[in-house]
């Protein structure tokens, strides 16, 4: 009888089909770990492959995922935001500060074999077989943003130079506007209507129009030269002749004197102040990141109950701005929300139809990341680390 290693039955595993042999003790063996060389060599092959598919793979897979899980929980930590302040409960929030997500990967070499009459495992076999296996363990970390340098930024008014990149990027500057600038040349956008007796001013909702008409048509242009000089313009040109009565009322809106309307360029010093220092300047006072959220708070459709019981802050009726945003209740999340957040045995949402509520939570969530980026990368408050295996 011939003394057969490991490598023997598996070459001869993987022949007896073939030969339609039963019999090991007379069956001659091949070349010891001939076939079993080959194998481990494809199964490195495989490895080295897997190198080269996995990175390009893993990024174009997981940046995505990724991108879009901290997206949606922005988004849905921004509106438990606005509905926690209806509750008048108190607020935090969590920065993605780092992911750091190890891919490993592992290959895999299996030999099976067969003893004994063939009828007893044919069909049954897979002689040789080999695999590649990968495993991410992702780590994420968190900042709370906190402290007096969070404090500042949801208070501080939205800059001027952030206000004039805003207008000019955005297809509809009246929208701007009316959600970020509480106050141009004595004129006022009110948040709320204190007062019953209180009634917008229809100069302001007039003004919006005009601008939405001039800059559509390429006539009003809002530039800014940046934080270092601090120098921004309305520059009114082309206008000639089918919109000179447009510029004349715009004018008189912003109370400008001094300026006639002959075609020629109309450049316009714009300050960050609440009252001017020239007749033929404008003054804008804009409004915080926490007046933004005040006026989308009060939007919130909180049940009657807990208005009943005192749940909930009352707000007065809400100025222009409060036009814009609308946060809906439901009993079961909505499948088209562009946002939602549950509390309380109810899902508070953004209608994903409602284009002016999500132009305005965008632009909310916008103003939050510039406010609070620098807060969180400067934070000097605890780290919360979680590894997901």
């Amino acid at each position: 009888m011939h003394a057969v290693d490991v490598a023997d039955f598996q070459v001869f595993a993987h022949e007896e089909r073939e030969v339609k042999r039963t019999d090991w003790s007379v069956a001659r063996p091949r070349e010891p770990g001939s076939r079993v060389g080959t194998l481990l060599l494809g199964a490195l092959l495989a490895g080295l492959q897997a190198c080269s598919w996995l990175g390009p793979n893993a990024l174009s897979q997981g940046r995505p995922a990724y991108n879009e899980a901290i997206s949606a929980t922005n988004a849905e930590q921004n509106l438990s935001w606005l509905v926690r302040m209806r509750y008048g409960l108190p607020t935090a929030q969590l920065a993605v500060s780092s992911i750091t997500a190890n891919v490993r990967f592992s290959t895999s070499a299996n030999v099976d074999v067969g003893f004994g009459p063939e009828d007893n495992y044919s069909g049954n076999l897979v002689p040789l077989s080999g695999g590649v296996a990968y495993d991410e363990n992702p780590t994420i970390s968190y900042v709370p943003l906190q402290g007096m340098q969070h404090v500042r930024a949801l208070l501080s008014p939205v800059p001027l130079d952030l206000l004039s990149l805003l207008l000019n990027l955005n297809e509809q500057p009246e929208v701007i506007l009316a959600v970020l600038v509480k106050r141009i040349n004595g004129v006022p956008n009110h948040d709320f209507f204190v007062e019953p007796s209180l009634e917008s001013d229809g100069r302001f909702a007039e003004m919006l129009a005009l601008t939405r008409k001039l800059s559509k048509a390429d006539k009003l242009t809002f530039s800014g030269s940046g934080k270092k000089t601090n120098i921004h313009q309305v520059w009114v040109h082309g206008y000639l002749p089918n919109y000179g009565e447009d510029v004349r009322k715009l004018l008189a809106l912003l109370d400008i004197d001094g300026i006639d309307v002959d075609g020629r360029d109309i450049v316009l010093p714009v300050v960050e102040a609440m009252k001017r220092s020239t007749n033929r300047s404008i003054a804008i006072q804009t409004r915080s990141v926490i007046d933004i959220g005040r006026i989308a708070s009060a939007s919130v459709d909180v049940p009657e109950a807990d208005v009943e019981q005192g749940l909930t802050r009352l707000f007065p009726k809400a100025g222009l701005a409060g036009e814009y945003i609308h946060v809906r209740r439901a009993a079961e999340r909505p499948a088209t929300a562009a946002a939602a957040t549950r509390f309380r045995d109810w899902w508070y949402y953004i209608a994903g139809n409602d284009m002016a509520s999500k132009e305005y939570f965008l632009l909310m969530e916008t103003l939050l990341s510039v406010q609070l980026s620098e807060v969180g990368s400067k934070s000097q408050g605890p780290v919360l680390t979680v590894p997901v295996n």
